[in-house]
């Protein structure tokens, strides 16, 4: 057997790499795993190293941020925000895991579980819609499907959240009644008449949506 992988690895921007590393990122986190650990060298000759543990749009018009985790403990870390502007190059210290799935033998959430996640998560997006948008889980979710929800929850609020940022989204969300997420082999999303939008989410990581594909994705359906 091959354990050769790395003519497996592609070729990407600094910010879509640690857009995928970052869904990564959650599942290794859900089951009690290390977080992916990268070297991040800045335009300015910089080195920041630890283990990367969330990609956001920030809160002004600076561009995204990286956030990684760079010494402390889990119930002090230390931390450092970093523009992916500014960011050269990014080494990430096992390329592996963006080829293969990590090994997820921990428990899998429950679906009372993934429902808590989504009512907390959705308490900062129904103060910015001055009203809620449920969340319902699909029937048919396995355990496989429930990782794969659990890791695409934050990105889906993210977006849902960027989106809300200002009143023509807004006014796109407000014609959705309720959001319905599941799992599939793929990525998928679709607006089902009249009011309902429902996603998939991949079951391999790798294949996951990032911050970057899902919002224009969304957006053309709203």
């Amino acid at each position: 057997m091959n354990d050769d992988i790395t003519s497996e690895l592609t070729a990407r921007t600094p910010r879509r790499l640690l857009e995928d590393l970052v869904q990564l990122a959650r599942v290794l986190a859900a089951n009690g795993r290390p977080r992916p650990e990268v070297e991040l060298y800045l335009v300015g000759g910089q080195l920041v190293k630890g283990r990367l543990v969330d990609v956001g749009a920030g809160d002004d018009r600076g561009g995204p941020v990286a956030v990684v985790a760079v010494g402390g403990t889990p119930r002090s870390p230390a931390a450092a925000y970093v523009r992916i502007d500014q960011i050269a190059a990014v080494v990430v210290a096992d390329a592996g895991v963006l080829v293969r799935a990590p090994n997820t033998d921990a428990p899998p959430p429950s679906r009372l579980e993934l429902q808590r996640q989504a009512a907390a998560r959705g308490d900062a997006l129904a103060a910015r819609l001055d009203r809620a948008l449920p969340v319902q889980l699909a029937k048919d979710l396995d355990d496989d499907g429930r990782r794969a929800v659990a890791a695409f929850l934050p990105v889906l609020f993210d977006v849902l959240g960027g989106i809300a940022a200002d009143e023509l989204g807004r006014l796109a969300l407000s014609a959705i009644a309720v959001v319905e997420i599941g799992a599939a082999p793929m990525p998928e999303l679709w607006k089902e008449p009249p009011d309902r939008l429902v996603l998939r989410a991949p079951r391999v990581p790798t294949d996951a949506f990032t911050i970057a594909t899902l919002r224009p994705a969304l957006e053309k359906l709203l």
